[in-house]
């Protein structure tokens, strides 16, 4: 999925979706953001990790992308991870004290691992 500003590209890990961000997430591009998300989660896909390692801008509209996609895999009894915040979105997340709102990991592979881990842990309470 791409706009001018945004190209997502989504990848299975099972169990989770990794989907790659490249090029600018705001006001413009938020949305498209939301729909990738929102059939990620119609389809049952509520692990996701967002890899924001290609991000060369994201702005207040951007980050409340992030916030909206986070709060509807919640409600969908999912989990969402961030990686490769640095940049922008670093200095984003930091100025308005939400960095901790979200789960962030180094690397893709680090997040699905912490992924497996838990679904592993879901399984075994049963």
């Amino acid at each position: 999925m791409t706009t001018q500003q945004l190209e997502i590209t989504v990848s299975d890990h099972q169990p989770a979706v990794v989907v790659a961000l490249r090029g600018e997430l705001d006001i413009a591009s938020g949305d498209t953001f939301r729909r990738a998300i929102g059939n990620l989660v119609r389809q049952g896909r509520v692990k996701i990790v967002v890899d924001a390692s290609g991000l060369r801008f994201c702005d207040s509209s951007g980050l409340e992308a992030l916030l909206d996609a986070r709060d509807d895999i919640q409600k969908a009894a999912g989990s969402m991870r961030l990686t490769g915040v640095h940049g922008i979105l670093k200095i984003v997340l930091e100025a308005t004290r939400l960095r901790d709102t979200f789960i962030i990991d180094g690397t893709p592979v680090e997040a699905v691992a912490a992924m497996v881990v838990s679904a592993s842990r879901d399984v075994s309470m049963v």
